[in-house]
């Protein structure tokens, strides 16, 4: 082997190769997934080493690769026994690696969980080991710049774009694309060099000191303008044409969180609308910003809302949940159906829902949610037989723009007279969590409950009587301010403004019925949107966003009631032989009256939406981006622009000339495999180059006579009418063709 401290490449090369793989390697270890990538980094210094030591041999290629499997596995065996939990014999430690990894092979195939985190480190190790030696080789003895680059900076890009925790590795992103830059820059040079070196071109040694400080001046500049770029927002658009393109990739995501089930999720930077605490805060603004679309297999009834999140405490004028001394529970799909309470009188329902929030953690679906094909976290506490009684269902890992997930819900289908004829004998978790009532709930707020409820004598009566006045007494108006300094919002709702939306109107319900002794509790999601038969699909929007009251009954469980005056309400039948499900909306509010000119705009935006306009689209693409930024991306289409023409203008100064065109000829050989050895003659290099591309041999053996004429012929000059870039108009596209076909055949190579 060559061991001299002389590189051909240079030392910059080997301390740039090895920082790049640390700085990849360092990520992944900062992502902490899992325990045990400490060694990550390890391993790809010995496989960087291997691929310099075995790129420097005399070794043929298959030898050279046949040794570094070997390496790997050794080095890659060793690294993850250290790892293991238990000092035994480093026999029982290979046979337990081995053992784990056949049973995930058989759970790959059979579609089963693996929750073994030893595997992801092994898997993650050995793909270090190949990107190091990949590396080495690729450095150190087939100079392929874009080779060494791109596999390291898919791995590194990969870890940081779906990594949603609290540390910042876009970092590490930035200073591997500053060190790959410059990486590039150093290799091109030491290939010019050694061009300059064979060609007895004189040539300045402090070149590489300046090529390495202009290298690293232009790479901050690129950083430096991609930095300052405006971000690109989520789009809807985008999110359609992912749901509908992008089937094949997430079956890859579903399978890896199937098998990587172990790894550790985070729940920082999502985009969820909806929070632990809901506040009656005063105005709110939703936009019209596309949320999700649900496939269900027909048409909802009114009574239906894709939950989000439930609220049991009401206390300083807002909502939250109760504080639980469990850590959410992480669900997976094959774990079977969540032990919830059985309820009577449920149907269930099947939804396909599409997510299109760039960051979301909430799985939305219809209540009861029973499963779903979504490793997810359980937001929950549990009764006195175990049961889980469900907060939030929230994704294990953060569901992105284009992500689809499937869930099973059953929906409640009971009629009036079971709910009416409804044990009144509550459970203890349910008495304890939701008959609480705050000492802020003013005296008139107990009185008109009282009044509102005193004739009626079941539970169900008088939750349709508190939901009948506030949909008559109380006007819709989400711009309504802030109650007062010391003045409970429900009181100033329901005495002084007679004014609110939908937080309003559930938190007045659900505190009256509690001070009636009926169990209540608030529910925040989102309505069910707008309906396409065609396709039987819910467009849910941010508009749709809706916060409702859901009233305990035993046997029956949670069942819902609407007491915002905009939304339709939904009647229930009297009995089960009145008639199937809920009965369409009966609005109960019908009082004719004109309507403000925000109602009129309102009017025609919605007119405008069903018309397939969409105003806020129609503002165009660079409402919400600064001048600056336009100017900065201007700018840069300017750069790439002039950059694509100067590379055509150096292009066409290389395949203009003779000498020069010859030269190239000999790196498209090298490319293609073909030995292009100094010790043959310009024909024989041209009968080797011909030989496998049969396709272009005028135009090979045009090139390499007139490069012989300039270079031997007593004139030293070609002919006068000859002209070199023509010869490559025609050579370049059978020579990329050659170049696909090699590659293609390498890759059906490798998988038979």
């Amino acid at each position: 082997m060559e061991t001299s401290a002389r590189l051909r490449e240079g030392w910059p090369s080997l301390l740039l190769v090895w920082a790049m793989l640390l700085v990849a390697s360092m990520a992944i270890m900062q992502a902490d997934l899992i325990d045990g990538l400490h060694i990550v980094p390890i391993a790809a210094t010995l496989a960087l080493l291997a691929g310099w030591l075995l790129g420097k041999s005399v070794f043929s290629e298959r030898t050279a690769h046949l040794f570094a499997l070997f390496y790997g596995l050794f080095f890659v065996t060793w690294l993850v026994g250290t790892t293991l939990p238990y000092d035994g014999p480093w026999r029982e430690r290979v046979l337990d690696l081995v053992g784990r990894q056949v049973e995930w092979v058989q759970k790959l195939i059979d579609g089963g969980t693996s929750r073994d985190g030893i595997i992801f480190v092994i898997q993650t190790t050995a793909v270090f080991w190949l990107l190091g030696y990949v590396a080495g080789w690729y450095t150190f003895r087939r100079t392929q710049v874009w080779r060494v680059v791109i596999p390291i900076g898919i791995v590194l890009l990969s870890v940081v774009y779906y990594y949603s925790g609290p540390k910042p590795l876009l970092v590490y992103l930035a200073i591997y694309t500053l060190l790959a830059l410059v990486f590039v820059a150093i290799t091109y040079l030491s290939g010019e060099e050694r061009r300059w070196r064979n060609e007895a071109v004189r040539y300045d040694r402090a070149i590489q000191f300046d090529f390495l400080r202009a290298g690293l001046l232009a790479a901050l500049l690129a950083l430096l303008m991609a930095w300052s770029l405006p971000g690109l927002k989520a789009s809807a658009d985008v999110g359609e044409v992912l749901s509908g393109a992008g089937s094949p990739w997430r079956s890859f995501q579903d399978t890896w969180t199937r098998l990587f089930s172990s790894l550790r999720s985070y729940g920082a930077g999502t985009s969820d609308p909806y929070q632990d605490t809901l506040v009656l805060g005063g105005p709110r603004t939703v936009g019209n910003t596309l949320v999700m679309d649900i496939r269900v297999s027909e048409e909802l009834p009114y009574g239906v809302y894709w939950q989000a999140i439930t609220y049991d405490t009401y206390v300083n004028g807002g909502w939250r949940v109760v504080e639980s001394d469990v850590e959410p529970a992480t669900h997976f799909p094959d774990d079977g159906p969540l032990n919830v309470p059985v309820s009577l009188s449920r149907e269930v329902i099947t939804q396909t829902v599409t997510n299109y929030l760039p960051n979301s953690s909430f799985l939305y679906a219809a209540p009861e949610v029973v499963s779903t094909d979504r490793q997810m976290l359980v937001d929950a506490t549990y009764d006195e037989a175990g049961q889980t009684l469900v907060t939030a269902l929230r994704s294990r890992l953060i569901l992105r723009q284009g992500d689809q997930y499937q869930v099973a819900s059953r929906v409640s289908t009971a009629d009036a007279a079971s709910l009416r004829a409804a044990s009144t004998v509550y459970p203890q978790w349910v008495t304890d969590r939701y008959l609480q009532v705050p000492d802020t709930l003013t005296p008139q707020t107990l009185d008109l409950a009282a009044q509102l409820t005193t004739d009626h004598p079941n539970p169900y009566d008088k939750a349709i009587a508190v939901r009948d006045y506030l949909r008559v007494n109380v006007d819709y108006n989400d711009q309504i301010a802030a109650a007062p300094e010391g003045v409970d919002p429900i009181h100033y709702t329901l005495f002084d403004l007679k004014e609110g939306y939908c937080t309003y109107y559930a938190s007045a319900m659900a505190v009256m019925l509690r001070s009636q002794g009926v169990p209540a509790r608030v529910v925040s999601g989102y309505a069910l949107g707008e309906y396409d038969p065609a396709t039987r699909n819910y467009r849910v929007r941010a508009v749709n966003a809706h916060t409702w009251v859901e009233v305990y009954f035993p046997n029956y469980g949670w069942i819902h009631f609407e007491p915002t005056q905009s939304i339709p309400v939904a009647e229930r039948p009297d009995s089960a032989t009145a008639g199937e499900g809920l009965t369409p909306p009966v609005p109960l509010n019908n009082e004719e009256r004109d309507l403000t000119d925000d109602e009129l705009a309102d009017l025609e935006r919605a007119n405008s939406l069903l018309d397939g306009v969409d105003p806020v689209r129609e503002r165009g693409l660079l409402g919400n981006v600064a001048w600056w930024q336009v100017a900065i991306g201007a700018a840069l289409l300017l750069v790439a622009g002039l950059a694509v023409w100067v590379a055509n203008r150096y292009n066409r100064g290389v395949e203009g000339d003779v000498g020069r065109s010859y030269l190239r000829l000999g790196e498209w050989a090298r490319w293609l495999g073909i030995p292009w050895r100094t010790t043959q003659t310009p024909y024989e290099q041209a009968d080797a180059l011909v030989a496998v591309v049969p396709q272009g041999q005028q135009s090979i053996r045009n090139l390499t006579r007139q490069y012989v004429l300039q270079l031997f012929s007593p004139a030293r000059a070609t002919d006068a009418d000859f002209d070199p870039y023509s010869e490559w108009r025609l050579l370049r596209p059978v020579l990329l063709r050659q170049s696909v076909v090699k590659f293609l055949n390498r890759a059906r190579g490798a998988k038979e």
